[in-house]
């Protein structure tokens, strides 16, 4: 990755962990040529939408492809965005492993999404039932409200409730329910609308 143009959008210097990794590895600055497929590497701490907002205006300056360096491993919503928006995304405490197999990749034409990132970006399975008690949640109903509603326990809506949190990645109702209405989380129409079939077929308690 010798004659690979690498250019940091949001620093005023290659962060000297980075740079040392890169040299490691064969990259020569010297030997780089800009252009319009120069890398644009961005140093996030981890995808919060503050950092993942000023994208548009990283893209309007700068042509060519872009990955994220992130210190912390990202909230759903912040792996949905890199997987998304970016070319390449990188751990920061897998800097060595990873960094400059992920750039040669994103040279090459690749987008990169590391693993644990991609797990979090995975749609969850959720069932019908733990859809339909997510449904009720947005709506603002009580976990009492919801058990006489669907004909359960309030036990069993708290345990569908722990069971669709984890698979979320979220720990309250609030934060699913914001999740769910990010329309970047492309969560919503799935849980929103449950078709007739699944209400019928849905004897779960």
């Amino acid at each position: 990755m010798d004659n690979v143009a690498i250019q940091v959008i949001d620093a005023p210097v290659i962060p000297p962990d980075i740079d040392t990794v890169l040299r490691a590895a064969g990259w020569d600055p010297d030997r780089a040529q800009p252009g319009p497929h120069e890398l644009g590497l961005l140093i996030w701490k981890r995808a919060t939408r503050a950092e993942v907002a000023g994208l548009e205006r990283h893209r309007s300056a700068h042509p060519g492809p872009l990955v994220a360096i992130l210190s912390e491993l990202p909230s759903v919503r912040g792996a949905r965005a890199v997987a998304a928006k970016l070319e390449g995304t990188v751990l920061r405490s897998e800097l060595e492993r990873t960094l400059a197999p992920t750039l040669v990749a994103v040279a090459a034409g690749c987008c990169v999404v590391p693993r644990t990132v991609r797990q979090l970006v995975d749609r969850p399975l959720l069932s019908p039932r733990e859809r339909q008690i997510l449904a009720m949640v947005v709506l603002d109903f009580s976990n009492g409200e919801i058990a006489r509603k669907l004909f359960v326990t309030e036990s069993a809506v708290k345990n569908h409730l722990s069971s669709a949190f984890a698979k979320l990645g979220v720990t309250s109702r609030s934060a699913a329910a914001e999740l769910i209405l990010d329309n970047e989380s492309g969560l919503g129409p799935g849980i929103l609308r449950i078709s007739p079939e699944e209400e019928l077929s849905d004897v779960e308690s």
